[in-house]
């Protein structure tokens, strides 16, 4: 797995933005003119304000209202058996199995325990609060251009056994317009 933190993430994009500014000086006196802007659009005199990110590595996860699978990796009942859990305004309403089986014998569509009731963000958060206790390792496996990781992975001590825990994320579905948050 990919170890990615958020603090690496925003170092690396801090420091692009650091290097800008020398990329635009090419030695040459050159003066910016504003181009005239073609009828109908915004001219150059009209302030654009750019848009904050609703989600992402430094936000977390915007929408409000979602459903997503979760399978849990740990020396625990139930350990990767897949787990439908749906958020609606940033709480979760249900998590129930999608498949049976595993080590406490689940069954499709019954109640999963309160454990796998988390909302991505406190997927996203017991990663961060791991990392800031000193935990051995932490993994977080974040596509670029996604909204969410797919992956998180935490062994809090290496050296005691069978504390390690892993979260997997898929099938993210938005609900309605929860978006915000």
């Amino acid at each position: 797995m990919l170890r990615i933190t958020l603090r690496r993430a925003l170092a690396g994009t801090i420091a692009g933005l650091l290097l800008l500014p020398l990329a635009a000086c090419s030695g040459e006196d050159e003066v910016a003119r504003d181009q005239l802007a073609p009828t109908g659009s915004a001219s150059s005199d009209q302030d654009v304000e750019a848009e904050e990110p609703t989600s992402g590595p430094d936000v977390g996860f915007g929408p409000t209202d979602y459903a997503f699978t979760l399978q849990v990796s740990c020396f625990c009942p139930y350990a990767a058996v897949p787990v439908r859990v749906t958020v609606e305004d940033d709480r979760v309403v249900e998590a129930v199995f999608e498949k049976g089986g595993g080590r406490g014998g689940a069954k499709a569509g019954e109640p999963a325990p309160e454990f796998f009731e988390l909302t991505i963000d406190e997927v996203i958060a017991e990663a961060e609060d791991a990392e800031e206790a000193g935990a051995a390792r932490v993994d977080v496996t974040w596509p670029e251009g996604s909204d969410y990781p797919t992956e998180v992975y935490i062994d809090r001590d290496e050296r005691m056994a069978d504390e390690e825990i892993g979260y997997t994320l898929s099938d993210v579905k938005v609900l309605g317009e929860g978006v915000g948050g």
